[in-house]
């Protein structure tokens, strides 16, 4: 199965959490300018009808600031292998590019 490589940013960043939860607009602060609002929730929408993440509605405690839970995203073990799938690839592409570059 194909993804974007704005798919990819967006597993890239749920990957590096180490099993952590991030919310939307948390990958979109931390992707300096990559991602932005208007989009990070649908390419995470799509990410989950294929299975690639899996979210919740976050448990908000008595004491919180904020009036209205955030939606945690986290990766699957299926969208894990799909994105490793998709960097070796890319390394692959890129090796060949720049191998075909060298030899010449």
């Amino acid at each position: 199965m194909n993804i974007t490589k704005t798919e990819a940013l967006v597993l890239q960043q749920l990957a590096g959490a180490s099993g952590s939860e991030l919310y939307g607009l948390q990958m979109v602060k931390e992707s300096d300018g990559a991602l932005k609002m208007g989009t990070v929730y649908v390419i995470l929408g799509r990410l989950e009808e294929k299975g690639f993440v899996e979210s919740r509605r976050e448990e908000l405690k008595e004491s919180s600031e904020r009036s209205v839970p955030r939606r945690l995203y986290k990766i699957t073990g299926q969208g894990r292998r799909i994105f490793n799938a998709y960097t070796a690839a890319m390394a692959a592409y890129e090796h060949g590019i720049h191998g075909d570059m060298v030899n010449a």
